[in-house]
């Protein structure tokens, strides 16, 4: 049988004082950040930090707790990195793409003022060439034509100046044509000039996008592969979390409802609920965290519960020891043992593994759990008339108060919004 009516007494009597943080993570989500844009919306924990071994009411619930709150802080900054070096890589990414293809058609239009400026350049040797012939071509005729002038006659003379005058005037369309070849040649010095300098501004430009590039590369890595260990500290913070308006862990939680499905599998007509145990384990072992006590992430209390001898004292049953001290660590008088609170005897017919591991251990919260809810189904039969129930608990620890103080915690817990099992909840 459970502990007795005296013991319960003095566990209902401890005060446990919780200290956290409020912080409803379901729906969390990224500021918004320093450029003042919204970012894609950073998905809540619940939706990026699953948990397979946790019954799927668990993953979406709000939590309290520092650590919880520290674990997520730093999940959010993670994915913030991560999708902030996304976004920088991308925009980087693309603009170096655009520098590229800007460089590229400026050393192509380079190129081809260069190839401008050798036609113009050849242009113009060409006709200071032809200048030249004809200057030393007039410099030699000058005397000669001058000495011929005085011995033709008038009809000669006359035609000989109109060709002079023709000479004269297509040395001065070459001399206008050299000039206009020299200034268009100017502007393609100025246009090359131009041009260079704005090459010379692109080349700075794709080095510094490249090292944009390398830089947004090298923190997505980082984040990426901080990430793992992030998700890991938020599933692992879970475990160790509070639930607002629940003086429960989520491991005493996930007990209680694994038990429950549990048992609607094997004991369908007892109609358990999750809360219906969980009034149980608040009065004897404060879920585990009796005296200070914490529940570790496998059920078990990181200090083992260990209740008084009951060797017939005031208000004591006598049990004299049924199993050598091998749960109780007591060889002359047997105790209740773990956060349910069996005796040696009662758990060596009634324990249960509950947690998969093929072994009852009276000491975790899992098989405690299982085990007690069977122990009420058989006591009380179907549980979902209250009257039963309190003749389970009854059965469960001979004390009207004990039932009273059980009963409070339980409906309390019945009414704090956890959802209810559903028909196909593995």
């Amino acid at each position: 049988m459970p502990i007795s009516p005296s013991a319960n007494a003095r566990l209902a009597g401890a005060t446990l004082v919780a200290c956290a943080v409020a912080m409803g993570v379901g729906a969390r989500f990224a500021d918004d950040r320093a450029d003042g844009r919204e970012d894609t919306a950073i998905a809540s924990v619940a939706e990026l930090v699953d948990d397979e071994t946790l019954d799927p009411r668990i993953v979406a619930m709000d939590l309290d707790g520092t650590i919880w709150d520290e674990r997520v802080a730093e999940l959010d900054a993670v994915l913030f990195a991560q999708a902030d070096a996304e976004r920088r890589l991308a925009t980087t990414s693309a603009a170096l793409v655009d520098a590229q293809l800007d460089m590229a058609a400026a050393e192509a239009a380079l190129a081809d003022l260069r190839h401008e400026v050798d036609v113009a350049d050849e242009r113009i040797d060409e006709h200071r060439r032809v200048l030249q012939a004809r200057a030393l071509e007039l410099f030699v005729s000058h005397g000669e034509e001058e000495q011929l002038d005085e011995l033709q006659s008038i009809d000669e003379a006359t035609e000989g100046a109109r060709n002079r005058q023709l000479a004269s005037e297509v040395d001065e369309h070459q001399l206008e044509l050299l000039g206009t070849l020299e200034a268009d040649r100017a502007g393609l010095t100025v246009r090359i000039a131009d041009l260079e300098s704005r090459l010379l501004g692109l080349v700075a430009t794709v080095a510094s996008l490249e090292q944009a590039e390398v830089t947004a590369t090298d923190d997505l890595e980082r984040a990426v592969a901080a990430r793992p260990a992030a998700i890991e500290g938020v599933r692992s913070a879970r475990r160790s979390a509070s639930l607002p308006g629940l003086d429960l862990s989520v491991t005493a939680l996930d007990a209680y409802l694994r038990a429950e499905v549990s048992l609607a599998d094997t004991d369908p007509a007892c109609n358990i609920e999750w809360w219906m145990i969980a009034g149980v384990g608040r009065v004897e072992s404060r879920h585990g965290s009796l005296g200070g006590r914490s529940l570790d992430a496998d059920g078990r209390p990181n200090r083992p519960i260990i209740g008084i001898a009951l060797d017939g004292g005031p208000g004591v049953k006598a049990i004299v020891d049924t199993d050598d001290g091998e749960m109780d660590g007591d060889t002359e008088w047997d105790r209740a043992v773990g956060p349910m609170q069996f005796i040696p005897e009662t758990w060596s017919i009634r324990g249960r593994d509950g947690d998969g591991d093929g072994v009852a251990d009276v000491h975790n919260l899992y098989d405690a759990a299982v085990s007690a809810g069977r122990y009420l189904c058989r006591l009380g039969g179907d549980l979902r008339d209250l009257e039963n129930l309190r003749e389970a608990y009854f059965g469960y620890n001979t004390s009207s108060a004990y039932v009273t103080l059980v009963e409070r915690h339980a409906l309390r817990y019945a009414d704090a919004g956890v959802p209810p099992m559903e028909p196909n909840n593995p």
